[in-house]
């Protein structure tokens, strides 16, 4: 196989595994300023298993885990009905879960074209917007979906880039609510 086809292949298989960043600088230039240091204000949106407002992340003491999503994915619509199953596998759990879009990039659905979105892909917890970016841009998100756990500080105990099954996430969750609760001990 000469390189031209290796590399042809290859590009295939990425696009298969995930959607690829559209390669656009965000909107809005990051600078040194603290609005880009954690917590971040991740707007809320009004859809099944989701309010309108806002969320912090990272939350002192708590457990998140974070979907990175794309509207336009679908890789990423594949991967939601195993976060509502891992969110199900949780529930005891003090976690939550959070699904986040872009809207510095990419696909930028409105609140209510974002809510339909949710209700059309059975989506039931926590779906936001990360107006700025500042959030994929902390955590290196370059592709989409992504799946992480991060303890209350915003620490990433497990990160997944791509599909991956609930018991993944399930078992990356619980290693970052041991790690937060060996935070909560007194040494």
């Amino acid at each position: 196989m000469r390189r031209r086809e290796l590399l042809a292949a290859t590009a295939g298989i990425s696009v298969l595994a995930g959607c690829l960043d559209d390669g656009s600088e965000p909107a809005d230039q990051l600078d040194d300023t603290d609005e880009s240091d954690p917590p971040f204000e991740i707007r809320t949106v009004d859809a099944p298993g989701s309010e309108a407002g806002t969320v912090q992340i990272p939350q002192a003491g708590r457990v998140m885990l974070l979907n990175f999503t794309r509207t336009r994915c679908p890789t990423s619509e594949g991967l939601l009905s195993a976060v509502g199953d891992t969110r199900d596998d949780l529930r005891r759990a003090d976690v939550d879960v959070i699904s986040v879009t872009d809207g510095s990039a990419g696909p930028q659905p409105s609140p209510a074209e974002l809510a339909d979105w949710w209700r059309e892909h059975d989506g039931s917890w926590t779906i936001g917007i990360d107006e700025r970016g500042l959030l994929n841009d902390h955590y290196e998100i370059r592709g989409f979906p992504v799946v992480m756990a991060i303890d209350g500080a915003g620490e990433v105990h497990w990160r997944n880039d791509g599909p991956t099954a609930a018991n993944n996430m399930v078992s990356g969750v619980r290693t970052a609510l041991e790690a937060e609760e060996a935070e909560r001990l007194p040494l």
